[in-house]
């Protein structure tokens, strides 16, 4: 069985090395998404503060009058999702679907959210040249290599799978094979500081693996969820938690006109309110508002007591975009268990929860799976030249 295991870690670690060696160091980064896009694109994602008359903060448009200023000054394009919650230091972000072949290819506008100016439209992820999209560009090469849809997510959904797998049959590779169990297993667990460059090197592979273990496999498990959910992590799942069946959307009510952003709001805002009375948890603040054209639906989310994270709202209502029906609810976490753990190895997989120390430990642990692909390679190759060079003194030795 270990012998077993270690032939499987061994030629799994190879086909993922170096994409883990890619995804730990770009995870690392994107740990601190924000302050990255305010360092390298400053011009589009930063504002300076504003002061009125009397040297109080300056009041911030309406979500809805930015709403309004992005749709006249972005003729070409529809504006279907915006935030409903301001910073006074950043810019607001809106999508965009272009509607006309004509205006330049972009699916996010930022404007000032204190006079509605547009700063200025980009295509997200579109170049690692280009300032205002290279950080997109890094978090499409994070989960997909920056290859073309679906393939680069299918792609890593694979490498993910085979590392989720390294890591269960990692474990089982470091057991000894033979003596008392924890005595001969405890050495796998420390490093030896003054061995040899290849002693150091296998040291810091197997402990780190072992140490992190539990963390590695949540980020590999996670992994496999975000880009292989329909095809492998849902069906997995299911088996022994249970998941929301969304219900079947109504036909579309298109003989009625589309309610504007401000009635799907206060409509949406309502529905949200009733179902925290019905569900039983708090609504704390709105925080997006999306239009749906495939569903002909506006989606509201607000930040409440179910979602675990602060930031921003994972609770949220779909309505019909013409008659305001309440279509579904997406209710984070307390409903059913299958999207609960979803939600929180979403979450925890993107260091959207427990604030900065948690950031930064994510960050530490996507260097650490770095290091250890890279030292996985570095131990294989030098075996693979010693055997090499066995082999070679035998060959001289026959003839």
């Amino acid at each position: 069985m270990i012998s077993f295991s270690i032939l499987i870690h061994k030629w799994s670690g190879l086909f993922t090395a170096v994409f883990l060696i890619v995804a730990g160091v770009t995870g690392s980064l994107l740990a601190f998404e924000d302050e990255l896009e305010a360092l390298v694109n400053p011009a589009q994602y930063v504002v300076q503060p504003r002061l009125d008359d009397r040297g109080q903060p300056a009041a911030m448009l309406d979500p809805f009058e930015l709403h309004a200023w992005a749709e006249r000054a972005l003729p070409g394009y529809q504006v279907f999702g915006m935030p409903l919650l301001r910073q006074p230091d950043r810019s607001v972000k809106v999508n965009l679907d272009r509607r006309n072949a004509s205006v330049p290819d972009a699916d996010q506008a930022f404007l000032d959210p204190y006079d509605g100016r547009l700063i200025g439209i980009r295509k997200w992820g579109a170049s690692p040249f280009d300032s205002t999209t290279i950080i997109g560009f890094l978090y499409r090469v994070h989960y997909a290599l920056a290859l073309p849809e679906p393939w680069g997510k299918i792609f890593f959904g694979v490498v993910a799978l085979v590392w989720t797998m390294n890591c269960l049959v990692g474990m089982v590779a470091t057991f000894p094979r033979t003596g008392p169990f924890l005595p001969r297993w405890l050495p796998a667990w420390m490093i030896k500081h003054n061995a040899s460059t290849y002693r150091l090197h296998f040291d810091i592979h197997r402990a780190s693996g072992l140490w992190l273990w539990g963390v590695m496999f949540l980020f590999a498990w996670s992994s496999v969820m975000l880009n292989l959910r329909g095809e492998v992590y849902t069906p997995v799942m299911s088996t022994f938690l249970e998941f929301k069946k969304q219900p079947e959307r109504p036909p579309k009510t298109t003989d009625k006109p589309m309610l504007d952003w401000s009635q799907a709001y206060d409509i949406a805002v309502a529905a949200m309110d009733e179902v925290a009375r019905a569900q039983g948890f708090t609504v704390n603040f709105p925080s997006h508002l999306f239009y749906n054209r495939r569903l002909d639906a506006f989606i509201y989310f607000a930040n409440t007591s179910r979602d675990v994270t602060q930031e921003r709202g994972q609770t949220g209502v779909v309505i019909d975009a013409r008659s305001g029906i309440l279509l579904a609810t997406r209710i984070p976490t307390g409903e059913y268990s299958g999207d609960t753990v979803s939600r929180w190895l979403q979450s925890l997989h993107m260091a959207k929860v427990f604030g900065l120390p948690f950031r930064i430990f994510v960050a530490v642990v996507g260097i650490a799976l770095a290091v250890s692909a890279y030292t996985g390679l570095y131990v294989w190759w030098k075996k693979r030249q010693a055997r090499r060079a066995r082999e070679a003194r035998i060959r001289v030795g026959t003839t």
